[in-house]
C-alpha cells in the first residue's frame, strides 16, 4: 500500500472513530489533558477524541487498567515518578509469597523507628501476618511494612541457608520486590525500601510509573490474602504487647471504600516528592475489574475525584471506546489486540475472606455466600467453595456466564466443611462449572434457653412483620475475564 493510500485510510478510520465517540462521550467541563494522554494504546487524536471528551482529571500521571491488563487510559503513564506508600502494595504481594496468614510477626526496634506514617506499633509487638497486612494496607504503617519485610526477608535468607540482622533481611526482601517487578514486566520501576519513603535517609533512587503501579495492583489483587486485606476503611487488629493483648484500631485515609460503589481496594500515598497519590480497584460484578492509579494530583481530596472520573468514564463508555480503537488500530499502528477466540474467566471473587482450616487445609477462604441459619433469627453461616481459584475457558462467542446459587435450610450445629448449598455457572443453559458451598466457620445451634428467647422474639416479631430468620445472600461477584 503506497503512502497516499495509507494516509487516506488513516483519515477515514479516524473519522469513523470520531463518529463513534463524538455523540457518546460526555464533556468534562474541568478536564485537563496533555499530549501524553492515550486511550487503549492510541493517542486521543488518532481515536478522534477531543481533549474536552477525555476524563477530567488533574493528576500529572494516571493509568486505568482492567483485569486483563489492558491499559484503557494513560496520562504520562510510563514516565518516571515517585509513588510514596503505593510501594506497600508490592510489599504485601511479595510478603504473601513467603508468609502464611497465621505466621507471627515481631516488630523490631528498627521497624518501630522508621517514622512518618505509622500503625502505632512498638518494638516487641507481635501479631499474625494477616493482621500485619491490614496494618500495612489500611493504616499505611511504615513500621508494619518494615516488620513484614524483615519477617519475609528472614524466610528468604533462610531458604538460602543464610541469616542476618534487620538490615540484611530487609535488603533481601527489597531484592525480591525488584525481582517480582522484573517478572511482571514493570521495567519502569526500582524499589529501594518496603514502605515508600523517598527523602533524607530514604532518598535511595527509587522510582516507578502509573502503568507499573496498575500492573502491581492487578497482580496483588490475584492473591486472596492481600485482596482481603486491602479493602478495609477501618480494621481492628490484635497485638501481643507487654504480656497482654491490645486491640489496635486502624483507619484508611481513602474515601472511596465507603463512598464509591464497587470499590474493593484502596491504597493512598503522599510525600512532597510524590504529591497526593492513590491506587484503587473497582468491581461491580459485571465481569470486569478496573485498577486506577493517580500520581501527583493537586490535593489529597482531588486524587479521589480523579479516580472516580476515570472509573465513570470507562464504565459508561467501554464499548464505544473499544469500537473506536479497533476501527483505527491497524491504520494508526496502535497497540489494540484483537479479541482471542476463547476467553478464560475467574469464577470466584468475593469482597471478603476468612482465615480457617477447612478439611485439613489452612487458607484465606473467599466468603462467596451467607447462608441463613434457620434456628436463629439473625445469624448466618459464611460459605465458601473448595476450589477458590477455579476458572472456566469458553468460546468468546456466546452468552454471558450466569451464576446461580441454592442455599440450604441450615439447622443444628454447623461445622467448617459442612455442605450448606450449591453454586453453579451456566452459559446458554449449559452448566460450565459447579461446586458445593461449604461452611467456612463453625456455628452452634441455640441452647434451649436461647431457643426459648428466639421463640418469644419470633412471636412478637410476627405482629411487626419482622423476618423469622436472617436473609441468605450470594456475595460472589460473578465471572471475571482474566485472559
Amino acid at each position: 500500500m503506497d503512502a497516499r493510500r495509507r494516509r487516506m485510510l488513516r483519515a477515514a478510520s479516524c473519522a469513523l472513530a470520531a463518529a463513534l465517540v463524538s455523540c457518546c462521550l460526555p464533556l468534562a467541563a474541568f478536564a485537563r489533558t496533555d499530549g501524553g494522554d492515550a486511550v487503549l494504546g492510541c493517542s486521543a487524536a488518532d481515536l478522534g477524541i477531543s481533549e474536552e471528551r477525555l476524563p477530567g482529571i488533574d493528576a500529572s500521571h494516571a493509568a486505568l487498567m482492567d483485569e486483563e491488563g489492558t491499559l484503557w487510559y494513560g496520562r504520562a503513564a510510563g514516565e518516571r515518578a515517585q509513588i510514596a506508600s503505593l510501594t506497600k502494595i508490592m510489599t504485601a504481594a511479595v510478603a504473601a509469597e513467603h508468609l502464611d496468614a497465621g505466621d507471627r510477626i515481631v516488630v523490631t526496634p528498627e521497624a518501630a523507628a522508621v517514622g512518618e506514617s505509622s500503625a502505632g506499633l512498638a518494638a516487641g509487638d507481635e501479631m499474625s501476618f494477616g493482621d500485619a497486612l491490614k496494618a500495612v494496607l489500611t493504616a499505611s504503617g511504615n513500621d508494619a511494612a518494615s516488620a513484614v519485610a524483615q519477617a519475609a526477608g528472614a524466610a528468604i535468607l533462610g531458604g538460602r541457608g543464610q541469616d542476618g540482622g534487620a538490615a540484611a533481611r530487609e535488603a533481601a526482601f527489597v531484592e525480591a520486590m525488584n525481582a517480582k517487578a522484573a517478572e511482571l514486566g514493570m521495567d519502569g520501576t526500582r524499589f529501594a525500601n518496603p514502605h515508600g519513603l523517598d527523602f533524607d535517609a530514604y532518598a535511595q533512587g527509587q522510582y516507578s510509573c502509573a502503568r507499573d503501579v496498575a500492573v502491581m495492583l492487578r497482580h496483588a489483587m490475584g492473591n486472596g490474602l492481600v485482596r482481603s486485606s486491602i479493602g478495609h476503611a477501618h480494621a481492628t487488629i490484635a497485638v501481643t504487647r507487654g504480656g497482654g493483648t491490645a486491640a489496635v484500631e486502624l483507619a484508611n485515609t481513602d474515601t472511596m471504600l465507603e463512598g464509591y460503589p464497587g470499590t474493593c481496594a484502596a491504597k493512598t500515598g503522599y510525600t512532597l516528592a510524590a504529591g497526593p497519590c492513590v491506587a484503587t480497584a473497582v468491581n461491580r460484578g459485571d465481569g470486569h475489574e478496573y485498577y486506577a492509579v493517580v500520581l501527583g494530583s493537586s490535593s489529597k481530596p482531588q486524587r479521589f475525584e480523579d479516580s472516580k472520573a476515570l472509573y465513570d468514564w470507562v464504565l459508561a463508555h467501554r464499548d464505544e471506546l473499544q469500537a473506536a480503537a479497533r476501527a483505527v488500530g491497524a491504520a494508526a499502528e496502535c497497540d489494540v489486540p484483537a479479541a482471542p477466540a476463547e476467553a478464560t474467566y475467574q469464577l470466584v471473587s468475593a469482597p471478603r475472606s476468612v482465615h480457617a482450616e477447612i478439611r485439613g487445609e489452612q487458607a484465606a477462604w473467599p466468603v462467596v455466600a451467607e447462608v441463613a441459619h434457620a434456628d436463629w433469627t439473625r445469624r448466618t453461616v459464611a460459605a465458601t467453595v473448595l476450589e477458590p481459584d477455579a476458572t472456566a475457558t469458553v468460546p468468546r462467542e456466546g452468552g454471558r456466564l450466569e451464576q446461580e446459587a441454592s442455599l440450604d435450610a441450615v439447622t443444628g450445629n454447623v461445622a467448617r466443611g459442612d455442605v450448606v448449598g450449591h453454586l453453579a455457572f451456566r452459559r446458554d443453559g449449559a452448566v460450565v462449572w459447579e461446586a458445593d458451598l461449604v461452611a467456612a466457620e463453625d456455628v452452634l445451634a441455640p441452647s434451649w434457653w436461647e431457643a426459648a428467647g428466639i421463640a418469644v422474639e419470633r412471636f412478637l416479631g410476627g405482629f411487626a412483620g419482622t423476618p423469622a430468620t436472617a436473609e441468605g445472600k450470594l456475595l460472589n461477584l460473578g465471572a471475571m475475564e482474566v485472559s
